[in-house]
C-alpha cells in the first residue's frame, strides 16, 4: 500500500506543468532568459538568473540552480540574497555574510512528468539511477546548455550546487551516477525511495563518497517521502553528508528546510572551528593560519576569503577560552603590525585578565591609569568594577587595590566619590587598613550622588562592618 501511495503522489505531482503554475512576484531582479536546446528541440526553456546585489565582475561566484524554478527560484534567491548579505554602514559591517555571495539560476520545467518522472523499474535487478527519456534530456539540458551559458555570461567559481524537491530530489540524488556530473553541492528534499535496489545503491554511495556536499531534508508529516531518509539517518555518518528532520509537510518543506541545507553546503565557508586544535601545535603561526584560511576556501568554493574583523577577534577570544598564550600573544602582534590596529590598552587589560597573564593585566591596569588620553580615561572611568574585580579577586592583593584606587582620586578630581567607595569598600571588607577605609566611606556618605557603581544602602552596609 505504501509503495502504491507514494507512486501516486510523485505522478500527481508531476502532472503540474509549467503553465499551470502561478509565480509569485519576486521582491528581487532577475533576469529571465529563454534558452534554445539542443536535447529539448520543439521548444524554448525558461531559466531565472539572479545575481548578488553588489556583482563584480572581476570576482568569482558559486552557482546555485534549482530545479523546480516556479516554486523554488523565489525561495532560494531570497535565502541566498539574506544568507549572504554583506551590509556595512558607518564603517560597521551589519553583514549577515554566512554563505559566499553566489548566483542563484532557476530551471523551469515546460513539462513537469515528463521531464521529471523517478525511473520506478518494474525489474528485479532494475537501475533506477538510471533516466527516463525526459529526466535524460534535463540532465542533458543541464550539463550541456545551462551550466555553460551561465559559465560563458558570468564569473563563476567553479562551485555548482542543486536544489530539488519530491520528484526532483529523486533526480539530483541520482547526479552523482552520471557521468561528467558538475555539482559539488545537493540539497534533496522530500526524496522517496521506491526499491530496494535504489536505496541499497544510494546507501552505499553515501557511505563511500567523499566528494560531494549532499543535504537530505525529510518532513515529520510528508508521508510517503520520509521513510528513506529516516532509514539512511541512523545508518551514514560522513562530514560531507547531512540528514535532517524537519516538522513539515510535503508542501511546506522547501521553505522551512532551505536555509539549513543552504549553510550546510557552505559550512566551511569563513570556518574557524579548526582554530583550537591548529593552535595547540608547536609549531602554530598566526600568519600561516590566516593564509590558510583563504586558500582553504579557494580549493572548497573557488573563491577567496580575507578574514573578517569580527572572527578575528573571536580567535582571540577562542584563544583566551583554551588558555593559549603563545596563540594569543601572535594575534595581537598580527594586529597591531599587519592589520595596523594597536588594540585598546582596556581590552589588552581584559584580554590577559581572562587568559589568567596577571602580570600583563596589572601592567595595563597602570597603563590605563596613568594614560593622558581622554578616550582611555573615560574607558577605565566607566569600568572601575573591572579593575576592582581583578586586584581583589584575581590578584588576591588588596594593598596594590587601595593604591590604584588613590591613584585614581588623585588624579580625576571630578570622580572623587567613585574612587573613595572602592578605596573604602577593599579596606573595609578585607580588613585592611581600616582608617583609610572609614575616611573614604565617610566621604562617600557626606557626598553621595546617584551614580553607576554603588547606592546609599551600600555605603550604610559597608559602615555596619
Amino acid at each position: 500500500m505504501k509503495l502504491i501511495f507514494n507512486i501516486f503522489s510523485f505522478l500527481l505531482i508531476s502532472q503540474l506543468s509549467f503553465s499551470q503554475v502561478k509565480t509569485e512576484k519576486s521582491s528581487l531582479e532577475y533576469s529571465i532568459i529563454e534558452l534554445e536546446s539542443k536535447h529539448f528541440t520543439d521548444q524554448k526553456r525558461t531559466i531565472k538568473i539572479f545575481l548578488p546585489k553588489e556583482y563584480d565582475n572581476s570576482k568569482k561566484y558559486p552557482v546555485v540552480y534549482t530545479l523546480d524554478g516556479n516554486s523554488l527560484f523565489d525561495l532560494t534567491s531570497n535565502y541566498v540574497a539574506q544568507l549572504s548579505k554583506l551590509t556595512i554602514e558607518d564603517d560597521y559591517d551589519y553583514a549577515t555574510d554566512l554563505i559566499p555571495q553566489s548566483i542563484v539560476v532557476g530551471i523551469f520545467h515546460n513539462d513537469r512528468g515528463y521531464e521529471t518522472t523517478p525511473n520506478f523499474s518494474k525489474y528485479p535487478n532494475g537501475d533506477e539511477t538510471i533516466y527516463l527519456d525526459g529526466s535524460e534530456k534535463l540532465k542533458n539540458f543541464l550539463f550541456e546548455d545551462v551550466i555553460p551559458y551561465i559559465n560563458s555570461k558570468y564569473n563563476t567559481s567553479g562551485y555548482n550546487s542543486i536544489i530539488g524537491h519530491s520528484n526532483t530530489a529523486h533526480f539530483v540524488m541520482c547526479l552523482p551516477f552520471q557521468n561528467n556530473n558538475p555539482f559539488n553541492g545537493i540539497i534533496s528534499l522530500s526524496l522517496s525511495g521506491e526499491s530496494i535496489n535504489f536505496k541499497r545503491k544510494i546507501n552505499s554511495y553515501l557511505s563511500t563518497n567523499k566528494k560531494t556536499n549532499i543535504f537530505i531534508g525529510y518532513g515529520t508529516k510528508d508521508f510517503g517521502f520520509n521513510e528513506f531518509a529516516k532509514d539512511l539517518k541512523g545508518k551514514v555518518f560522513k562530514d560531507n553528508l547531512k540528514i535532517s528532520e524537519f516538522n513539515a509537510n510535503h508542501t511546506e518543506m522547501p521553505a522551512i528546510s532551505l536555509i539549513q541545507g543552504l549553510k550546510f553546503l557552505f559550512r566551511q565557508y569563513r570556518n574557524i572551528d579548526d582554530f583550537y586544535t591548529e593552535s595547540e601545535k608547536e609549531n602554530f603561526d598566526i600568519k600561516e593560519y590566516l593564509e590558510h584560511y583563504k586558500t582553504r576556501n579557494k580549493k572548497d568554493f573557488g573563491i577567496e576569503v580575507k578574514i573578517k574583523e569580527d572572527d578575528f577577534y573571536s580567535l582571540i577570544q577562542m584563544s583566551i577560552n583554551s588558555k593559549n598564550k603563545n596563540a594569543f600573544n601572535q594575534i595581537l602582534e598580527y594586529d597591531s603590525k599587519v592589520n595596523g590596529y594597536p588594540t585598546q590598552t582596556h581590552m589588552l587589560f581584559v584580554y590577559n585578565e581572562e587568559i589568567g597573564d596577571f602580570e600583563k593585566a596589572d601592567y595595563y591596569a597602570n597603563k590605563m591609569l596613568n594614560s593622558k588620553d581622554d578616550f582611555e580615561n573615560r574607558v577605565l572611568k566607566a569600568n572601575l568594577d573591572f579593575y576592582y574585580d581583578f586586584y581583589i579577586n584575581d590578584l588576591k592583593d588588596v594593598e596594590k587595590a587601595i593604591t590604584f584606587f588613590e591613584k585614581g582620586k588623585k588624579k580625576f578630581k571630578n570622580n572623587q566619590l567613585e574612587f573613595s567607595y572602592f578605596i573604602a569598600k577593599a579596606s573595609i571588607e578585607n580588613n585592611t587598613r581600616k582608617r583609610v577605609g572609614k575616611t573614604n566611606l565617610k566621604y562617600c556618605l557626606k557626598n553621595y550622588k546617584q551614580n553607576r557603581y554603588f547606592r546609599e544602602i551600600d555605603l550604610k552596609n559597608l559602615d555596619k562592618e
